[in-house]
């Protein structure tokens, strides 16, 4: 099967481009981000006293927060159900979550960029993928238990609270190091946008594995 060839501007030899993240990836991957920055936001304004004369309605920016809460793992979910690549979708995720022997040399090499590799995702970016959607499961639960109108004892809500500030911090932490992942490699934000790596990344790529 071919892939789509784009040709330059200033003459007439084609460069090829190798699909790296399918439609619904990316769909998933920026909605998510839009639900986490807002959590993010609203977050912070929330929780730093020095930032309350700019929060204004308080009240407002709870509902935001509890809203983008809900919504945060949604797309996931619906994905998963309705989209009409589930399988290569469902194909996709177990790739990144599937560890091997390649995943561990990786480790071992101090988490090198162009240590071995498995695919199309290195153990880094596969700790930063578990680390995010049980980080966000842990957050939702925790919010509900914090927000949750129902008799629970006082010592269940400040556990939640305690653990909602932990993955605050640490989330906040492992996000500003995966700002800092994309603007180190470049080629990394268009391929999640565009879905497609050039044939310089793709060597790159081959010669980690």
């Amino acid at each position: 099967m071919g892939y789509p060839e784009v040709r330059g501007h200033n003459d007439h030899s084609t460069t090829s481009f190798t699909p790296r993240f399918i439609l619904s990836e990316r769909l998933i991957h920026w909605s998510t981000a839009v639900c986490f920055v807002t959590l993010l936001l609203t977050g912070s304004l929330l929780y730093f006293p020095a930032l309350a004369p700019v929060v204004g309605d308080r009240g407002l920016i709870v509902e935001v927060h509890i809203y983008a809460g809900f919504l945060v793992l949604l797309p996931l979910v619906l994905a998963m159900i309705y989209s009409p690549s589930y399988s290569e979708l469902r194909l996709r995720l177990l790739e990144l979550g599937t560890w091997s022997e390649a995943d561990r040399d990786w480790l071992k090499r101090r988490m090198k960029v162009d240590g071995p590799s498995n695919g199309r995702f290195n153990a880094g970016q596969k700790l930063n993928g578990a680390f995010f959607l049980s980080s966000l499961i842990a957050m939702c639960l925790t919010g509900l238990v914090m927000g949750l109108y129902i008799p629970l004892p006082l010592s269940a809500r400040q556990g939640a609270t305690f653990l909602h500030d932990i993955g605050f911090y640490l989330m906040t932490i492992v996000f500003l190091g995966h700002i800092f992942m994309v603007i180190r490699h470049r080629g990394s934000f268009s391929e999640m946008t565009f879905g497609k790596e050039s044939p310089k990344l793709e060597h790159r790529v081959a010669k980690r594995q």
